[in-house]
């Protein structure tokens, strides 16, 4: 039989961050570590020793849910043959999905305060910079990969993020669970402002899209009308 002190001693960071999101499920965006200690099993100090503080746990409780997102969308692999609005609308839609089912963590990691930095803007920063990263490197993959300028495309990416995340507090800003029909209104609101957004930068780079052109027929018209460098 396995003592709870060498259950401890095995503890790994991945089993803190899973106790993390059931605690942050049952208490709230305002859950203690003492909480989140009671959940795995072992004594707060135990956590210290595991991570550096409170914010590093933070953080992995964002990527946690960050992978949970991408895991959402990812085995889909038809995106890139639907017109851009498909695209963008599945993405929502599958993320949206995921944030029903965690609402507690989206607010943990995107709208309270950091607590061991007393910063308020700490932690939605923190979030949003690494999703903005990431779409921003996909994006200039993409836009390098047709020859179109990349200019501007971190602006871009940190924008649609800062956006959706702050539209994703107001639409849970309610008590209990969004009803359904205010869900797809969040959907369909979103859906259409990312797409403005999109379809905005691109006419500032001489691009003007097809709504009801599938995304890679539009990269490879975009191809064929730049000239090689």
């Amino acid at each position: 039989m396995t003592s709870g002190r060498s259950a401890a001693r095995i503890l790994s960071r991945d089993d803190v961050v899973r106790g993390a999101i059931r605690a942050i499920g049952r208490d709230g965006a305002q859950v203690t570590m003492g909480a989140i200690a009671a959940e795995v099993g072992v004594a707060k100090p135990r956590l210290y020793r595991m991570f550096a503080d409170k914010s590093d746990l933070d953080r992995a409780v964002a990527d946690w849910l960050v992978d949970q997102i991408y895991r959402a969308v990812a085995p889909d692999l038809s995106l890139m043959m639907q017109t851009r609005r498909a695209t963008v609308h599945q993405f929502m839609t599958a993320a949206t999905e995921v944030v029903l089912t965690y609402p507690n963590v989206f607010r943990y990691v995107a709208i309270t305060q950091s607590v061991a930095t007393g910063d308020s803007s700490a932690r939605p920063l923190d979030v949003g910079r690494r999703l903005s990263d990431d779409l921003a490197e996909r994006t200039r993959t993409l836009f390098a990969a047709v020859g179109l300028d990349t200019g501007g495309v971190d602006h871009l990416a940190r924008g649609i993020v800062g956006f959706l995340v702050a539209v994703t507090d107001l639409w849970l800003d309610v008590p209990g669970k969004p009803e359904p029909a205010a869900t797809e209104e969040f959907i369909e609101r979103s859906t259409d402002s990312v797409c403005q957004l999109l379809d905005g930068f691109l006419r500032g780079k001489g691009v003007v899209v097809d709504p009801d052109q599938p995304v890679v027929e539009t990269l490879a018209a975009i191809s064929q009308k730049i000239p090689p460098a």
